[in-house]
Formats: structure tokens, C-alpha cells, sequence
């Protein structure tokens, strides 16, 4: 349903928005304006930059169009090469009657980019390729083509249109529900902007990344992003996307169940689009709209809302919403106890919804038309209906889970990425300062180099002695001698909070207890300067597994606590693995080769309403001792 999902960026294919009615023929028409050739060509070229450069991604959908438009009337007679160019970017243009008409232009696009082995143009015509496909048969027809347009432009120096390309395929993973590869692709995207010299956040993949964690459930996170869209934008004037952000914020107040609230951000986005002449967004708010006014009870009003949304997606040809009002229709006149009515419009929906491949609507269907027909007492096709949104439920519930397995791992590698990066960036400034100071040392004087490093050595003196001072007291009150991580008082802090900042936020929080197996046999066997070894070695290990924002703390003499934020019950599980995993990993081959290390592992969740550590560390530590009578080399919960 297009209506809830975040439109490509303008400056990319902004024909997946709408189609107004008026259509062009494949060949630039161009005004004898008299002026000198290499002017014009000159001007095409400026124009040309402007259309596919970093001033793309800010424009407007109205402005990209508008310099499209410009661009065609630019167009040297018999330029060969411009023309390639020229075509490969106005297959995006909104001027296409329909998709087949785009479709067909894009075809033409392809071939002569190919024949002209013109990569980006060719790579460009691909993008509009997919684009047209997914209106004409779903989004996950469209994968392919964009899949060939990242092939071609992977190792090319084009790194804004492979960051627009992996942006394109994340929206549409997104929309399939894949959600951790999606920002897999959108952090691509990013790395790809940094390497096409475009240092600022780009505001379409930021909404993309909003959409995705949206899309996952993880609402806080999203609402976050969307708030802050929307003032930026304010402040910019920009009020095609200050629309768009709103909308997203209702359909993520109408997904977290507050339907009161998604009517209101709906409505203002209605109003703004309203008041800008943004027609996509005015139909998208409406649907919006009535969705939260059906939820409401409030179907009367809903129908006339569909209505109006209905004529305005008309005005601007544009059906890529037509399954969406199909539904809602029927679940307003279903409100209405008019459920053979509805059962049609079902009967209309489901076909598109299929196609398009989006199997939580259709699963919304299915619960909807089974409800309808057990009102008319048809029993068996309303049991049919519910097995088959009860398997998609299903389905979806296990496909969710794995998601937010894949978004942990996905946020480990990112968190370690950086750490690798950080650790590059800072080796490349020393080098840099260590030239720096051998070639200021030619130009210095004896008694200015010796004066200057006494001064440099007091000073450095005094304050090493200050810091050893305060991180020796740090050490001594928060911080676990021997491995360096927190003791009991510094995990204890940190625990209460992680627990404030659960409760206030809505978010979920686990913790992990942890207790090396046999580790008195290890003392007594190799001595404590052996045990000491291993405790320093699988510490290490397991924080090179942990996020950043899960502390790690030493409670006891071989116990250990993990605190994990923003963590379920089900995800501290993959984490807690992980743990084990490291530690069954470790060899010490200079205390005896033959040595392994196993650990027990308790895991808890904090409870919705609020929660002591004093009882959370009591659940943890019930698990850890099943874990222990269970045979040990495990996690329990």
C-alpha cells in the first residue's frame, strides 16, 4: 500500500508518487531561443548537475520537476551523449501518463545507455525501470532491476547514485518486512553520501531509517526521528516532507494503538499539504484520516473521507493506493453492518494487496473478512479467513523476532566497525602530529627546544599525577582491580540506571547473570595468578561482544553481571549465547593447552511496571542456579 510507505526520493524517481495527465514524447522539444550553442551546452550541463548532484537531494518534488523541464528545453539537437543523459534521468520526470508509458521509456533509456556504455545513465534508466515494474506488478518485482543498478555502480566512482540506489533497496526491504537488511543498506547509503563528499545527514535516508524502526515496532526510536524531522523541516520551510513526517507519526500513533492520537497528526498533515499545493500528501493524510476514524467508530465520517480521497488520487492518476481504499472502505461499511458491501470491497483488495507482496495487510484483510463473514453466518469461509491470519500472524510474529535478532548483530558489527575506525582515525593523527613535530623540530633552536620540553614535562607531569590521582580514587570506589571492569557498587549504579531510563522511556530491559563453571578447580589446580589470567582473558573476550551501553560488572569472585538496555527477554538470550560462545572459544595454551572455560548464565527481564535490581538480580540469579543444576554450559530464564 503505498499510502504507508515513505516515497523515493525526488530527485531520484519521483514518478512513483503520481501521474498527472499530461505526457511527452521520447524526443526534447526545444524553443530556437537564438542562443550560441556552446551556451547552451554549457547551461545543459549546469542544469544537469543540479538535477543529479547533492542539490538533488534537498529539492522539492515541484522544483526537481521544474529543473527537469529546464533540462529538456536545454537539449542540444544531435548531442549524442546528452541526450544518452538527458534520458536516463527523465524517465523519473511525473510528466508519464502511466507506468506503461514509463516503463517504455525507461526501456528505450536502458538500450541507448547500453549502446552508449554510458554506466550511470545506464545504471540511472535501471532505477526508473524498477520503479514502473513495482506499479505495475509489486514491490518485490522491482528488487531485481535495482539489485543490477548497485552491480553496476559498486565499484564506480558515481557515490551518490549507488548511495541513492542502496537507499531505494532498503525502502523496499523495508516494505517486504526485512527489516535488519534494510539498515543494512541505508547505512551503505550513508557511508556511500560521506564518499560522494555530502557530510550532512540526508534527509530522505533519515526518514528511511525512521520508517524501518517504525516498521519493527520500536516506536520510542522512531518517534524521536519523526519529532525531529518535523521541526527541522518547519524551520526550513520545507513542507512537502514536514507532511510526510506527520503522516509517518500517525500511522506509528495508529500501529502503537492510539488512534486519537494518529487522527490528529493525520489531520495536520492534511492541513499543511493543504495549504502547499502537495496533493500526494493531502490523499495520503485522508487515508490516514479515515483509517483512525474507522478505528475510532467513526465510520460514517470515515466513508466521506475515502471519498474525498478517492477524486483526489483520480485528479492526479495515481491507483498505487487503490488496495488501501479498497480495505478501508470495507471495514467502514462492515462498521456499518453492511458486510456483503464490505466482503466486495475485501473480494477487490485482495488481489492488489497479493501483488504488492505486503503480508501484514494481508493479513488485516483476512482478519477483517473472516469478521464479516461470520456476521452473515458463513462459518466455513470465516474459519478459513481466521487460519489464514492466524498463519500469517504467526508467520509475522517469528519473522519480527528474527528481525530483532538480526538488528542486534547488526548493531554489534556497527558498534565494532566504529571502534575499528576510531582506532585508524586516531593511529592516522598521531602519524600525522609525529611529522608535524619532526619538521618543527628542524626549525626549532636548542635553547628553545630545551626550555620548551622542560615546560611541556612539568606541565605533563603535574597533570599525569592529577589524573593517576583521580583515576586511582575512580578505581578504587566503581572499578574491579584486577579485570577492570565494574565491581558491585559500579554495576549496582549503572543498573539503577538502565531501570530510571526503562521506565521513563517505555523500553525494555534485561539482565544477565553470569558464573564461570568449576572456576575453584582452576585455583586449586594452576594457582591464583592462573585464575587471575583467566578472568583478565574471558572479561576481555565478553566485552568485545557487548554493546557500548551494556556494562559489564564483577559481583563475586568468578560472578559476573551484564546489564542490557533496550533489550528483550528473547534478545539478552542471543546475547547471553554470545557470551557463552566466547568463552568456550578461549585457550590458554601458557597455563595448560589442555584448559577450556564454560560459564552458566541466568537471564531476567525487568517488569513492565517498574522493577527493583534488588529483584531482577534475584530472578537472574534463580535462572543461573537452574542453569547450574541443568548441567552447567548454559542459559536459563
Amino acid at each position: 500500500m503505498a499510502a504507508q510507505s515513505q516515497p523515493i526520493h525526488a530527485g531520484l524517481l519521483v514518478a512513483l508518487l503520481a501521474w498527472p495527465a499530461l505526457a511527452f514524447a521520447s524526443t526534447s522539444q526545444q524553443a530556437d531561443t537564438g542562443e550560441p550553442v556552446t551556451t547552451r551546452t554549457a547551461t545543459f550541463d549546469a542544469t544537469l548537475q543540479q538535477v543529479i548532484g547533492p542539490a538533488s537531494l534537498d529539492s522539492s518534488t515541484d522544483a526537481y520537476d521544474a529543473e527537469l523541464e529546464r533540462l529538456r528545453t536545454l537539449l542540444p539537437v544531435g548531442d549524442h551523449a546528452r541526450d544518452v543523459r538527458f534520458r536516463s534521468v527523465y524517465c523519473g520526470s511525473r510528466k508519464w501518463k502511466d507506468a506503461q508509458q514509463g516503463l517504455a521509456y525507461s526501456n528505450d533509456a536502458l538500450r541507448i545507455a547500453r549502446d552508449a556504455h554510458d554506466i550511470a545513465s545506464e545504471a540511472r534508466a535501471t532505477l526508473c525501470r524498477a520503479v514502473y515494474i513495482m506499479l505495475i506488478s509489486g514491490s518485490q518485482r522491482g528488487l531485481p532491476e535495482v539489485n543490477k543498478a548497485i552491480a553496476l555502480l559498486r565499484d564506480g566512482p558515481d557515490q551518490q547514485l549507488l548511495a541513492e540506489s542502496l537507499e531505494m533497496r532498503g525502502d523496499i526491504r523495508s516494505l517486504l518486512g526485512e527489516q535488519a537488511n534494510a539498515m543494512i543498506d541505508f547505512q551503505r547509503a550513508r557511508a556511500a553520501y560521506r564518499g560522494a563528499g555530502i557530510a550532512h545527514e540526508v534527509e530522505p535516508l533519515m526518514l528511511s531509517i525512521a520508517v524501518a524502526y517504525r516498521r519493527m515496532g520500536d516506536w520510542p526510536q522512531a518517534q524521536r526521528y519523526f519529532t525531529d524531522a518535523v521541526k527541522r523541516m518547519r524551520d526550513k520551510g520545507d513542507w512537502e516532507n514536514v507532511a510526510t513526517n506527520l503522516i509517518q507519526l500517525g500511522f506509528l500513533h495508529g500501529e502503537s494503538g492510539a488512534p486519537d492520537k494518529a487522527l490528529a497528526a493525520f489531520r495536520e498533515a492534511e492541513s499543511v499539504a493543504i495549504a502547499h499545493d502537495d496533493a500526494y500528501n493531502a490523499n495520503a493524510a485522508r487515508l490516514g484520516i479515515a483509517e483512525s476514524q474507522v478505528a475510532l467508530g467513526q465510520q460514517d465520517t470515515a466513508l466521506v473521507v475515502l471519498q474525498q480521497a478517492r477524486a483526489g488520487f483520480a485528479a492526479e492518476h495515481d491507483d498505487s493506493s487503490e488496495d488501501m481504499l479498497l480495505m478501508l472502505t470495507g471495514q467502514a461499511l462492515a462498521r456499518q453492518g453492511q458486510h456483503r458491501e464490505a466482503l466486495v470491497r475485501y473480494a477487490q483488495a485482495l488481489p492488489l494487496i497479493q501483488q504488492d507482496g505486503n503480508e501484514r495487510y494481508l493479513a488485516m484483510l483476512y482478519k477483517a473478512q473472516a469478521a464479516s463473514e461470520e456476521a452473515l453466518g458463513q462459518d466455513g469461509p470465516a474459519l478459513a479467513d481466521y487460519k489464514r491470519y492466524n498463519d500469517l500472524q504467526m508467520k509475522l510474529q517469528g519473522k519480527m523476532r528474527l528481525e530483532q535478532s538480526r538488528m542486534l548483530e547488526y548493531e554489534y558489527e556497527i558498534r565494532r566497525r566504529d571502534f575499528e575506525n576510531k582506532q585508524l582515525r586516531a593511529q592516522a593523527v598521531a602519524k600525522q602530529q609525529e611529522v608535524s613535530v619532526l619538521e618543527a623540530v628542524r626549525r626549532w633552536q636548542w635553547l628553545t627546544i630545551a626550555l620548551g620540553a622542560l615546560l611541556v614535562s612539568l606541565l605533563s607531569a603535574l597533570a599525569w599525577r592529577q589524573w593517576h590521582k583521580s583515576r586511582r580514587l575512580r578505581d578504587l570506589t566503581l572499578l574491579d582491580p584486577l579485570t577492570k571492569i565494574a565491581n558491585r557498587p559500579g554495576i549496582e549504579r549503572e543498573a539503577a540506571r538502565a531501570l530510571d531510563a526503562s521506565v521513563a522511556d517505555g523500553t525494555s530491559l534485561s539482565l544477565l547473570m553470569l558464573d564461570l563453571d568449576h572456576f575453584k578447580a582452576i585455583n586449586d589446580r594452576y594457582g591464583h595468578a592462573a585464575g587471575d589470567k583467566v578472568l583478565r582473558a574471558v572479561t576481555a573476550a565478553w566485552q568485545a561482544q557487548l554493546r557500548g551501553r551494556d556494562p559489564l560488572g564483577r559481583v563475586g569472585g568468578e560472578e559476573f553481571v551484564v546489564v542490557c538496555p533496550d533489550t528483550s527477554l528473547d534478545q539478552a538470550l542471543v546475547v547471553g549465547n554470545r557470551l557463552r560462545d566466547a568463552a568456550n572459544a578461549l585457550r590458554f595454551d601458557e597455563i595448560d593447552p589442555a584448559l577450556r572455560v564454560s560459564v552458566s548464565i541466568g537471564a531476567a527481564q525487568a517488569r513492565r511496571g517498574g522493577d527493583s535490581y534488588d529483584a531482577l538480580i534475584d530472578r537472574a540469579d534463580a535462572a543461573l542456579y537452574r542453569a547450574k543444576q541443568q548441567g552447567r554450559d548454559r542459559i536459563e530464564s
